[in-house]
């Protein structure tokens, strides 16, 4: 296996950056808060079933969709006990771009755990990317882009 922290390194700026886009269009800022925010909700919402059944056809999250990432509570147990898969377009990029985003960023990836957690963290990372870069393109490309005017 490549060194996992370099493929994280990678999705980390480039989530960075998408993230900075989405906090500079009116569209995707959360409204009423004091500090800008990237409203991932409403981006996974543009981006609709249609780009949820592409990521599942191509294959490219099939662990992120079907294991999803839990998190982490405050009393230490992981949330939900027992996941279920993902079933639509905001689960994937709430439930799963970003929570694999969060666990890395707050020291929860590549920490140890039981057998096979090392390599599991490696292909979320791994998975989150696919699927944000396929966002990316899917977002930037379509004749009338997700991301179009507001």
């Amino acid at each position: 296996m490549d060194n996992p922290h370099t493929a994280a390194t990678k999705f980390a700026a480039d989530f960075g950056a998408m993230e900075y886009a989405l906090k500079r269009m009116p569209k995707y800022r959360r409204k009423n808060r004091a500090i800008a925010e990237a409203d991932w909700d409403a981006f996974a919402r543009d981006l609709g079933q249609e780009f949820f059944d592409h990521v599942v056809e191509s294959g490219v999250a099939k662990t992120l969709i079907g294991e999803p990432p839990r998190r982490l509570l405050a009393d230490m147990q992981w949330d939900p006990p027992n996941p279920v898969p993902l079933s639509n377009v905001l689960q994937l990029i709430v439930n799963g771009v970003c929570r694999v985003r969060n666990s890395y960023f707050h020291g929860e990836k590549f920490t140890g755990g039981p057998a096979g957690q090392w390599e599991r963290d490696a292909k979320l990372i791994e998975e989150a990317h696919a699927v944000l870069k396929e966002a990316q393109k899917f977002a930037f490309s379509q004749p009338e882009s997700v991301v179009g005017s507001d």
